[in-house]
């Protein structure tokens, strides 16, 4: 994906959330303009629950910007390291290297170097393992923009519901003599289900977003990992114990 494509369409989901309420303002100019704020009051109380709703998706978003780059999770400086470190058969600086620079990557790295006497299969395993908890942590939020596609309609249906009560309330006991209050609870019910629509389809659409972006980073992550391990004499290295060589020094950390 274009990593300046990405920001581009999360920030237009981003401002569909908060310019929803003034398209809605500006629809609602005749015979008696209304702002912003009498739009969000006259949905009702479910309008708050809404509001935190939209305030957690963009919390949601920039903590995905942050979190789900490339340099971020596998900086250049960490993994060239890692490199000299390995090729030249130096397992302990490795492993120092990801202790001092701790990342996606180096998590991941380091469980395999702490099995490397165990044999590929124990080092694969250990490396799938850590990878699938450090995936876990990473979507952990970002799942949260799929709960919040899914609930929010279904806020928005239930003032739409407690509207409608309210109409037919008026309804009977006033009849078709007052139109403004049945007016006026039917533009309830209207604003709560829009709300819940305008904070449900950004909410979907960056969780996809950004479930994709965790895919492409993750291969591409585990592709490094491979490169780095391919190499391993596992064979010569049966019984070998990290532990035992530790303790001689502390590597210093990337763009230290």
């Amino acid at each position: 994906m274009n990593p300046f494509r990405f920001p581009k369409i999360s920030a237009f989901f981003l401002s569909w959330l908060w310019l929803a309420p003034v398209l809605l303002a500006a629809e609602g100019e005749g015979e008696k303009k209304q702002t912003v704020w009498q739009i969000f009051h006259g949905g009702g109380t479910v309008m708050y629950l809404l509001l935190i709703a939209s305030i957690l998706i963009m919390a949601f978003t920039i903590e995905g910007f942050i979190k789900i780059r490339m340099g971020r999770l596998a900086p250049p400086a960490v993994l060239a390291q890692l490199k000299d470190a390995i090729v030249s058969g130096n397992y302990p600086l490795a492993h120092q290297v990801c202790t001092a620079n701790s990342c996606y990557l180096s998590r991941i790295v380091q469980a395999g170097l702490e099995r490397l006497g165990r044999g590929r299969e124990a080092v694969e395993k250990a490396i799938a393992d850590t990878t699938a908890k450090e995936l876990n942590g990473i979507k952990a939020n970002i799942q949260y923009l799929s709960v919040i596609g899914v609930v929010s309609p279904m806020v928005g249906l239930t003032g739409t519901v407690v509207g409608m009560i309210k109409a037919f309330k008026t309804l009977g006991s006033s009849g078709a003599a007052d139109p403004s209050k049945l007016a006026g609870n039917i533009s309830e019910v209207l604003v709560a289900t829009g709300a819940g629509l305008f904070v449900a389809i950004p909410g979907f659409v960056l969780y996809y977003v950004f479930r994709n972006r965790i895919q492409t980073v993750s291969v591409a992550v585990d592709a490094e990992v491979n490169l780095l391990l391919e190499d391993v004499p596992f064979e010569q290295l049966t019984g070998y114990r990290l532990s035992d060589y530790l303790g001689g020094g502390e590597a210093p950390a990337a763009g230290a």
